[in-house]
């Protein structure tokens, strides 16, 4: 029982090791070395889409039957 114990002790040591590595890149990476301030995570601005009304579509239709009509002669 012992030994069990004293290898899970171990194993754990070597989890926490672990996880102070981790902890010490992802600090690297978020702050900026020059000036010692964190980065702030930049979001990328989601593109709005513009919003056709039905008259618009309707109108795109009739412009592109009156093109296709157009090319089949």
């Amino acid at each position: 029982m012992k030994l069990i114990i004293r290898e899970l002790k171990k194993e754990r040591k070597l989890l926490v090791a672990g996880l102070e590595r981790v902890d010490a890149a992802l600090s690297a990476l978020t702050t900026d070395s020059s000036r010692g301030q964190r980065k702030t995570a930049v979001k990328a601005r989601k593109r709005r889409r513009r919003k056709m009304t039905a008259a618009q579509r309707r109108a795109i239709s009739l412009r592109m039957k009156k093109s296709w009509a157009a090319r089949k002669k």
